[in-house]
């Protein structure tokens, strides 16, 4: 398995202006000392090609491994124009994902208000197959997101429907380990394994002493290990103390794991 970063983690640091996408490449290679990175459509400071040639220089001198490129969307969309917006969307973030070399695009299905999710539900579906199939142009999964937030995902049961309504190779998973909200959430994390091609590490409530108190990181490592999962399993710090002083602290745990796994 490899470490890695989901720069969501610093999210605050970034609104503040305090980093850049330069800034937190040197922290990742230099401070946090991990291989990869999946970063937010909202933390690059342009779209334009020169900068993200040079973005991608930089993650290459400092041998990071942009893992995947996380634009945010919602499919399922009442107007038609509104839902080719959404496709159009998509398809632009997987230019860029092709520029910057990384192999995942993360996306999410959508949100729509409960009592509209069986009748757009084919708007969802259709969407996703048309930009997998323009990503397959490219070389570039689809990862999907159960979001905690809600909206069309909100269990392993949706998701897994999704994917077989979709059917398509490149059309997987990007599963984070806080956001089912199944009754059994573990359960649902082992069920969705076989699906994963990228991962976020969701903590929440860390301890001073670096312990995560809200989810069970045992149970955890114990399906990442008997799914010999060897993708990249990214740290998305999500906690309301301060990040640049937590998220080394949650490396610290996860590398503490890691090790007690032997899956380093």
């Amino acid at each position: 398995m490899k470490l890695g970063l989901c720069s969501w983690a610093y999210n605050r640091t970034f609104a503040s202006g305090k980093w850049d996408l330069e800034k937190l490449l040197h922290v990742c290679a230099d401070e946090l000392k991990i291989g990869g990175v999946d970063i937010i459509d909202v933390h690059f400071k342009s779209t334009d090609v020169d900068y993200l040639l040079k973005i991608k220089k930089l993650a290459t001198d400092l041998q990071i491994t942009i893992s995947a490129v996380s634009p945010g969307n919602s499919f399922g969309k009442d107007n038609p124009k509104d839902e080719a917006a959404e496709i159009e969307n998509i398809k632009k973030w997987t230019d860029i994902a092709y520029t910057l070399g990384a192999s995942n695009l993360r996306i999410f299905a959508g949100w729509a208000p409960k009592e509209k999710h069986e009748r757009l539900w084919p708007k969802v579906v259709n969407s996703i197959k048309a930009c997998a199939d323009y990503s397959a142009k490219k070389g570039i999964t689809l990862a999907i997101e159960s979001h905690n937030g809600g909206g069309y995902l909100p269990t392993s049961i949706e998701t897994f429907k999704l994917l077989k309504d979709v059917n398509s190779p490149w059309v997987k998973l990007n599963v984070d380990t806080g956001n089912f909200q199944d009754k059994d959430m573990y359960e649902a994390l082992r069920k969705a394994m076989p699906y994963a091609t990228h991962m976020h590490c969701k903590i929440h409530k860390l301890s001073k002493d670096g312990q995560e108190l809200e989810f069970d990181f045992d149970k955890i490592f114990t399906i990442l290990k008997s799914a010999n999962y060897r993708g990249f399993f990214n740290v998305e710090y999500e906690g309301k103390e301060d990040e640049i002083e937590y998220v080394p602290k949650s490396f610290d745990m996860v590398r503490q794991f890691m090790k007690k796994y032997d899956m380093i």
